[in-house]
């Protein structure tokens, strides 16, 4: 696909040079000032070039060039969007030279301007003429482009009705189908059927196209590419799609519509963005294949993958490549050894730890701390780090503690601590009904005023209760939602609008994320590396915002304090 224009471009010339010796006529000078402005993007100087070289019964010492004088008009009209005149043209040449040999990129212009117009039954009859079995890919891409484009499930069960032997309509009305939240059982029903019927494979339904490249084969380092590309990399898991039920994996999806809004607010702002989805799990076998595909390695950023499996072989992949990587959830500070092009979305676990032991050092009285953790890996591995912190810090730990989410049990466990009492208390659990009772626990031990650093997730933050706590909480919480500000409730509007669904912290996650890099990629281009690194970045984010500085995982500060107005607020 990517070849087939630059051929276009290169053959002319070589059949000009053998038919007419090195003599170099003044159309030939001017059809190859028009081929060079072509190739600069320099479009409309290059109709003008051509326009003479399209007059009928041309010249003997120039009718080589007619029918390619015509195909780059058009061409080039094309990507001004005159498609108009661009097809006027196209029609002239197939009219006047219908033994051209490369006719077939003719039909195939033809079928992606009709597309552009909303012509879907004469776009289908031009791509029928295109017998030149190399396109057969492009004209492949080009339909499943506007098929996709029309996101109307409806509409396509029209259109396959009409070409039910159409492989292509087949294949994303499939993935439209499964991928779309609102889809009945009837459409699922469908979905399998056409899946039954042509033996659509899962590699085929694991990229959904939002945006494929440029629909008119090009060759990639000749055509300034329109838009920014980003490949996003989730556990979608469509072969176990649902709609009677809801998903295991809800957060790919809702981050992903975070995703698209952030899409729509990129092009307000003049910055397009093209999002390539795939369906991605932990196997590395079909992750090695994406890798390998072109279309992925014009990527300028990767958002994922999630899982150990298929993270190292994308991130080996873009390691040598001007491509960025993030992953959108993980705290793990040991991802970033893959790369200096890799980004973590959040604070890593280190850095949390750090910011959570230096507000504690500030605020309580004394070096003692007892630690507390929940049954997670992630809470173990946070209670042992904070350990490590706090005695660097010349702190001292007097009980470090698993605990389960039981009263009985945490009274019997946890110690009385009637001669030795702790400055403060640290607690890393993700079951949120750990803190009130750990509270309470601590409460009966005479405890009341004791200053408690925890992770959010040890407690219900919808309940008033925890509000009673914040004269001595603190928590470490990367993505606090403050629902009183002002982006929150747009966006929630919107998304309400779009979904029927109120967004979780993934949809805001989406959202924030594409906003941040696709601004920077805009701002700085090439030198994008640098320029996230030369400030941090709170303005226009429903969240916390971004902050590179001085390492690739977003250092913002992760920790919260109550302001006593029923609101929670960075410490520093």
């Amino acid at each position: 696909m990517k070849l087939r224009i630059f051929l276009i471009l290169i053959l002319p010339l070589c059949y000009i040079g053998e038919s007419f010796g090195q003599r170099t006529s003044q159309a030939e000078t001017k059809y190859k000032a028009a081929l060079s402005d072509y190739a600069q993007q320099r479009y409309g100087a290059a109709m003008e070039k051509l326009s003479p070289l399209t007059i009928a019964n041309p010249d003997a010492s120039y009718a080589a060039m007619a029918p390619y004088a015509h195909y780059y008009y058009a061409l080039s009209a094309f990507q001004l969007k005159r498609y108009r005149e661009s097809k006027q043209m196209l029609l002239q040449q197939v009219s006047r030279y219908p033994g051209w040999s490369k006719i077939a990129d003719s039909y195939y212009l033809l079928g992606a301007l009709s597309f552009e117009n909303n012509q879907t039954k004469e776009a289908m009859s031009y791509l029928e003429k295109v017998k030149d079995s190399s396109l057969g890919k492009d004209v492949q891409s080009l339909k499943q482009y506007h098929f996709y484009k029309m996101n109307d499930i409806a509409k396509l069960r029209d259109i396959q009705k009409l070409y039910p032997s159409d492989r292509e309509v087949a294949v994303v009305l499939v993935q439209l189908i499964e991928a779309s939240p609102k889809s009945s059982k009837t459409d699922l029903q469908y979905a399998a059927q056409l899946e039954k019927d042509f033996k659509i494979s899962r590699k085929e339904k694991a990229v959904v196209a939002d945006a494929p490249k440029n629909t008119i084969p090009k060759n990639e380092n000749q055509w300034k590419k329109t838009g920014f590309d980003v490949s996003v990399l989730l556990p979608f898991r469509l072969d176990e799609f649902s709609a009677s039920k809801r998903r295991t994996n809800q957060f790919a999806y809702d981050y992903y519509l975070g995703l698209t809004l952030a899409k729509e607010k990129l092009h307000s702002e003049g910055i397009e963005v093209n999002l390539w989805a795939y369906d991605v799990s932990n196997d590395p076998k079909p992750m090695k294949d994406i890798v390998e595909n072109s279309s992925f390695r014009q990527s300028d950023l990767v958002i994922g993958p999630l899982y150990t499996g298929t993270f190292d072989v994308t991130a080996q992949a873009t390691s040598g490549a001007d491509i960025l990587m993030l992953n959108p959830l993980s705290t793990d500070a040991t991802l970033l050894n893959a790369g200096p092009n890799v980004y973590l979305g959040h604070p890593a676990i280190p850095y949390q730890i750090q910011k959570g032991a230096q507000w504690m050092k500030t605020i309580a009285p004394g070096l003692s701390a007892a630690i507390y953790y929940g049954t997670s890996s992630k809470d173990s591995a946070m209670a042992f780090s904070y350990a490590n912190e706090w005695k660097a810090k010349g702190g001292k730990v007097i009980e470090m503690l698993k605990i389960r989410p039981e009263r009985e049990w945490l009274e019997s466990k946890m110690g009385t601590f009637e001669v030795t009492k702790p400055a403060h208390i640290a607690l890393f659990a993700t079951d949120m009904s750990t803190g009130a009772i750990v509270i309470d626990v601590l409460n009966g031990r005479k405890l009341l005023t004791t200053p408690i650093l925890a992770t959010s997730t040890s407690f219900n933050l919808q309940q008033s209760r925890v509000a009673k706590y914040g004269s001595r909480l603190y928590l470490i919480e990367t993505d606090y939602v403050d629902r009183d500000k002002e982006g929150i409730r747009e966006f929630q509007k919107t998304y309400w609008n779009a979904t029927n669904t109120f967004p979780s912290v993934y949809s805001y996650q989406g959202y924030d994320q594409l906003l941040f890099f696709g601004r920077m990629l805009n701002q700085y281009k090439s030198g994008v590396k640098k320029g996230i690194q030369m400030r941090k970045h709170t303005e226009d984010y429903l969240l916390s915002g971004f902050d590179y500085t001085k390492s690739n995982d977003n250092q913002m500060t992760p920790v919260l304090k109550h302001n006593g107005g029923g609101k929670w607020i960075p410490v520093n």
